[in-house]
């Protein structure tokens, strides 16, 4: 009979077997990717349009699926729109927006990124899709035109900040809190004790600052003064229709309506090239995703972590 440790060394064997097989196979799918992507085999043909999809809440970091479901990484889309900015076959950039906003500093690392392939020389076209509301207008009016639906929701110009309040819940069931700070404000916004007027004015004033940062943006990019976009600049959403009436939209129209429009811009002639960087197929996607999150959370089970959100503002 083998002995345990004889049985032992079979399995270890057995598992890297399995692993270096993993590792193969995704060594030639990853080849064959290659291969077949847009962005590779389109890279050096001339005159084309670059497709960059916004979709899902604007994040920080890389793009994935989180609590409420698809997410637009700003680290991924910046990529793409830096690129196509550099790429000199690409004449015109199409943003398509399907996004209800996010992060405020993620929807002004787009907004930014967009202004850089501007001044590269690349038009760049946002289509609104069924909404573009928050930072995901944040995003578009850095664009050099914006078309939307008749029934596209948008607008929503504005910051919010929330938070969770439990503490008479925590009372109630007798779990109280110790905290150790270095100063008074370390946790403010804390969910566990109510808010001091005090912590509350340094919130409103943080808002405030970003929110006039938004104005400014949306003033500057649609060719508006700020005492314009401060009357429509409540939170308030608007439909394609009314943004166009508001000077929010430059056109009515879907997605191939902005392909034409960025075609003409770009000076492009015929029926243009549209192409979009890198793009994966669902199962490719999925697969991406699935290991990047596996490894996420490996590491953090095994390395110890600690940290204390409070909030985040958001657009």
């Amino acid at each position: 009979m083998a002995s345990f440790k004889a049985i032992m060394e079979d399995k270890k064997k057995g598992i890297a077997l399995f692993l270096l097989g993993i590792c193969l196979a995704s060594t030639v799918i990853g080849i064959a990717v290659i291969a077949r992507s847009p962005f590779d085999r389109d890279g050096l043909s001339g005159g084309k349009i670059v497709l960059i999809n916004i979709e899902g809440s604007i994040v920080g970091g890389r793009s994935g699926f989180g609590i409420f479901g698809l997410e637009s990484g700003a680290d991924d889309i910046a990529e793409q729109i830096k690129r196509a900015g550099e790429d000199s076959s690409v004449k015109a950039i199409i943003l398509r927006i399907n996004s209800p906003g996010g992060s405020a500093a993620a929807s002004q690392e787009l907004h930014e990124e967009v202004h850089k392939a501007r001044g590269n020389g690349k038009i760049v076209v946002a289509s609104l899709s069924d909404v573009a509301a928050s930072g995901g207008y944040y995003v578009a009016c850095g664009a050099d035109k914006i078309v939307a639906n008749p029934g596209t929701i948008t607008g929503s110009i504005g910051v919010i900040f929330s938070q969770l309040q439990y503490s008479e819940l925590l009372e109630k069931y007798g779990v109280r809190s110790n905290v150790i700070k270095s100063g008074k404000y370390k946790d403010i916004g804390s969910p566990l004790r109510n808010m001091t007027e005090e912590e509350r004015q340094i919130l409103q004033e943080m808002i405030d600052d970003i929110y006039s940062q938004f104005v400014h943006a949306v003033a500057e990019g649609r060719q508006m003064n700020e005492s314009e976009v401060l009357e429509l600049a409540d939170g308030r959403i608007f439909t394609g229709r009314q943004a166009k009436e508001l000077g929010l939209v430059d056109e009515l129209g879907n997605f191939q309506d902005a392909v034409d429009l960025a075609a003409g811009l770009a000076g492009l002639k015929g029926k243009p090239k549209v192409v979009e960087y890198g793009k994966k197929s669902p199962f490719e996607s999925f697969f991406g995703i699935f290991a990047r999150e596996l490894g996420h959370g490996l590491a953090e089970t095994f390395l110890e972590t600690g940290k204390q959100q409070v909030g985040l503002s958001s657009l």
